[in-house]
């Protein structure tokens, strides 16, 4: 059994519990009161009895309530732990852009936000330009951070707050600097990638997703999106320093040069439009 379904059939299975053991219960109350009146009991006495049947008046339903959702709730955490360990390098890259993104379930806007279709897009090209033994590396480095930062913070770790992490910002920042040569001719890239997000990106369900285009100015959205940390970093006095500490003079340059081609092709970009 893999492990997506014992996750999907733990929920049902803790739930289905629970319910047992309160009609278990409610089942004990019934009998208790129905031996108290020589085994008679009328609609009138299973209304008042159901109604009585609350946690805040029945100790026992109060405890298995409690203890139950306790359960839920480890259940959960595991599930979504165990769900951020399958893909943690993924989650990290996607969170540089996730602002961009519309709410689950929700269309994406024209000129505005980014659709979530790009994800898997995204992904299987970073996977293209980094490698598979390399992005190998990278997952496990992402994934023994994870498993590093729950042991230390247990239940109180924040999900959210990993992105900002700073071994979570050198993982994301030796990625981006790696893939950065791929970007050198920006122009050249931006076709490859928006020609390959639109053969890659899963199928759009609903009108506004069929309308919806990865085209030259989502491209480069996204790509602002990814170093925008990053760039600030490099530019400033005391960022740069610390760059300098983890990563030679050719690749900063490298970087460098591939900012500037991206500013370069963007003004390309929108001159075009307005024209």
């Amino acid at each position: 059994m893999t492990q997506d379904k014992t996750n999907s059939e733990e929920g049902p299975a803790r739930l289905h519990g629970f319910v047992h053991d309160v009609l278990t219960l409610f089942v004990a109350r019934i009998n208790d009161h129905a031996a108290k009146g020589a085994g008679k009991l009328g609609p009138r006495d299973l209304t008042a009895l159901a109604q009585s049947f609350t946690p805040e008046t029945d100790h026992d339903l109060h405890d298995l309530c409690t203890s139950s959702w306790a359960s839920f709730q480890h259940a959960f955490e595991e599930a979504f732990y165990s769900q951020m360990r399958k893909f943690p390098l993924e989650r990290l890259m996607v969170a540089k852009f996730v602002h961009l993104l519309p709410e689950r379930g929700e269309d994406p806007v024209p000129n505005r936000t980014l659709s979530r279709r790009i994800i898997p897009a995204f992904i299987q090209a970073l996977q293209q330009m980094v490698g598979p033994e390399l992005f190998e590396e990278y997952e496990n480095r992402a994934r023994n951070f994870i498993d590093s930062v729950r042991a230390k913070q247990g239940a109180a770790m924040d999900w959210e707050q990993l992105p900002s992490h700073p071994v979570a910002e050198i993982l994301v920042n030796d990625i981006l600097i790696y893939i950065s040569r791929y970007f050198i001719d920006a122009q050249k890239r931006r076709h490859w990638m928006t020609s390959f997000f639109e053969r890659t990106m899963p199928a759009a369900k609903t009108d506004a997703e069929r309308a919806w285009q990865f085209g030259d100015l989502e491209f480069h959205k996204l790509m602002s999106s990814l170093y925008k940390t990053l760039a600030e970093t490099l530019f400033d006095e005391d960022g740069r320093r610390h760059l300098e500490q983890r990563y030679d003079a050719a690749s900063l340059s490298q970087l460098e040069q591939m900012l500037a081609g991206l500013a370069q092709d963007q003004r390309r970009v929108l001159a075009e439009l307005n024209s």
